[in-house]
């Protein structure tokens, strides 16, 4: 991590609370559509919200391709 932060320290921190934001956007519009878009009972729901925040970026995609792959049977 030294390496990372040796002489370029605002730099790095920026991109990595960008990309926190960022994720975070991601998961809170994500659960707003959980929320009021979509037929899944409250145990579906639950399920979900655990997904969206306990596995970062991973849990973002497959709610999404679940999402489309639902949505197109």
């Amino acid at each position: 991590m030294e390496f990372l932060t040796s002489g370029n320290s605002s730099l790095v921190y920026s991109i990595v609370f960008t990309l926190l934001i960022i994720y975070y956007g991601g998961a809170f519009i994500s659960l707003i559509h959980l929320i009021f878009k979509t037929n899944y009972n409250l145990t579906e729901r639950l399920l979900w919200m655990l997904v969206l925040w306990l596995l970062p970026i991973i849990g973002l995609v497959f709610y999404w391709v679940s999402w489309k792959r639902r949505s197109r049977n």
